[in-house]
């Protein structure tokens, strides 16, 4: 089948999916290993550079109708953003790679940019989508172009005044690119994976808030006063939206809540109290590692763990499909290991809080959080191997389509 024939690539998207838990991994042993320094930090925003990459090759021409890319284009530049965070990573554990690692990032970045920027431009349908995922697409670049900066200052080859543009290049990455994806996504996720009777989000304008706080952050970081304003707009808009959900998943039709929407309950909390933390912050300069905990473990990560058990899940399913299409599959509402998902939820959120908690009252029992947080990473990336296998290496099933996860 051509690829201009289908709405989607399971193929493509699905490696790459497995392709970014693999750096999740390596996140999670690394913060049981070394702490959370830079190299283990990076290894988390290579998971989720790797998860946005596959989210929006499968999402783009669902969602827009934009065209499906061929799998090989997206694996390439997945494997191209693999090797250059690889170098990162490395560099920050004595290898001497800042300099490829920043060259190769960078490339990358701009080439990835270009591609879906002309597929946002060709889509058809959902233009406030489109638009906000194109604000983050372009804050991922600029990102990108800062990170490649201060890594040629590491590897020896630029200015070593480029390193203090850290926190910004950190603000940008957090909120600009990955909060307002999630924040796109979720506009549609949270109604889907409900199946709820309609949204509650009228014209979405409390999206352009959050765009308008995140501006007001990554420009003032520096000017204390204005930086509180924009926590303070980034808040407000974070806290509309929030609601907005709870009243889209009031109008639910099934009881029980979707594993991925509890997993997204949990991160939304975060997401808050990572803000809050960011205001005191802004007067105890201590508290800043917490607020980049929570918002990096625990809301960015674990609502893209959460979205992969049904993202990962239909992936799966559809590949096994594609393979066998009169083959019938086990429903994906019965397929995912509720108990082991739960545990790993659990041991994510109690990881999470520990770790913010103790940067802030008892540093050096920090790592009883990290360790925590990595045998709930662990396990929750077991029980994602384990819904997928059951489509894709077990070949047909008895049982009934995929129907939304219960």
């Amino acid at each position: 089948m051509e690829p201009g024939e289908r709405v989607s690539d399971p193929v493509g998207s699905g490696l790459v999916l497995a392709l970014a838990l693999g750096f999740f991994v390596l996140g999670s042993v690394l913060l049981v290993f070394t702490g959370a320094g830079f190299g283990a930090l990076h290894a988390f925003a290579a998971f989720i550079v790797l998860a946005v990459v596959a989210a929006l090759n499968q999402l783009l021409p669902v969602l827009t109708h934009a065209p499906v890319a061929r799998p090989q284009f997206v694996l390439v530049i997945a494997c191209a953003f693999a090797t250059g965070f690889a170098l990162l990573i490395s560099g920050f554990y004595g290898a001497p790679t800042f300099f490829a690692a920043g060259l190769v990032l960078v490339v990358s970045a701009v080439v990835w940019l270009i591609w879906n920027t002309a597929r946002l431009f060709m889509g058809r349908e959902e233009r406030q989508t489109r638009t906000l995922m194109a604000c983050a697409v372009f804050a991922f670049m600029v990102a990108a172009g800062i990170g490649a900066t201060m890594a040629a200052a590491l590897g020896g080859r630029g200015s070593s005044a480029s390193i203090t543009l850290a926190p910004l290049h950190a603000g940008i990455a957090i909120l600009g690119f990955a909060s307002l994806l999630i924040v796109g996504i979720s506009y549609r996720f949270v109604p889907m994976f409900a199946v709820a009777h309609g949204a509650a989000y009228g014209r979405r304008l409390v999206q352009w808030l959050a765009v308008a706080g995140v501006i007001i952050v990554t420009a003032c970081l520096y000017k204390p006063l204005e930086l509180r304003i924009g926590l303070a707009v980034l808040s407000i808009s974070v806290i509309l939206i929030g609601r907005s959900h709870i009243k889209t998943l009031a109008s639910r039709l099934r009881k029980r809540l979707d594993v991925s929407l509890r997993y997204g309950t949990v991160a939304w909390s975060f997401a808050v109290l990572a803000l809050a933390f960011a205001f005191v912050a802004t007067w105890e300069s201590r508290v800043w590692l917490s607020a980049i905990t929570l918002g990096v473990l625990g809301w960015i990560c674990v609502t893209i763990l959460g979205y992969a058990y049904k993202v990962a899940g239909f992936l799966a399913w559809q590949i096994a499909k594609e393979r066998d299409p009169s083959g019938q599959l086990p429903a994906l509402s019965t397929a995912v290991n509720l108990p082991l998902a739960y545990f790993a939820l659990a041991l994510l959120a109690l990881g999470t809080g520990i770790s913010a908690l103790c940067d802030v009252i008892q540093p050096q029992y920090a790592q009883i959080g990290y360790d925590v947080y990595a045998a709930g990473g662990l396990s929750a990336v077991a029980a994602l191997a384990k819904l997928a296998s059951l489509y894709v290496f077990k070949g047909t099933f008895n049982g009934i389509a995929p129907g939304t996860a219960g």
